[in-house]
């Protein structure tokens, strides 16, 4: 039978998978001639009023430390993790986008359209991430309990 802290855990551990997946992550733009789009793991919407679902291959080297952060943050609330490392490892999730982007910027292919898609970050993830941290600082959870999970 599960406990109220592991329940506790299992309950942020689906909240957050629910923000990773369906907020978004960045803010495409495009130099060339095609549209700009707001970005998310299972969604896109573009300037042209399309949404596409499904689009989770198409930018995964953008999003995969999002799930990283996730990672650290249930580290910290298990306890096995400092405060000051997953804060960091929440902001370096959000930086990894706009570092991916900026060769993109300079490197052009034969049409004029970038070889790598430029992407601005929206830092939804760091601040939900935040507020957990934050929330949980003075909170002291069995690890032991947690462990079982």
């Amino acid at each position: 039978m599960l406990t109220k802290n592991q329940y506790l855990l299992i309950l942020f551990g689906i909240l957050s998978l629910l923000v990773i997946l369906l907020t978004p992550y960045g803010f495409h733009i495009d130099l060339g001639p095609g549209p700009n789009s707001l970005m998310a793991i299972l969604w896109e919407y573009r300037d042209l009023e399309v949404f596409r679902w499904f689009t989770v291959l198409e930018y995964f080297p953008y999003y995969i430390f999002r799930f990283v952060a996730l990672f650290y943050v249930m580290r910290y609330i298990m306890g096995t993790v400092s405060k000051k490392k997953a804060i960091m490892m929440s902001i370096v999730s959000e930086l990894i986008p706009l570092l991916i982007s900026i060769p993109g910027a300079l490197f052009l292919n034969s049409e004029g359209e970038n070889y790598i898609p430029i992407m601005i970050s929206i830092p939804i993830l760091l601040l939900y991430n935040l507020i957990l941290i934050f929330s949980f600082s003075n909170i002291k959870l069995n690890t032991k309990e947690l462990k079982s999970i």
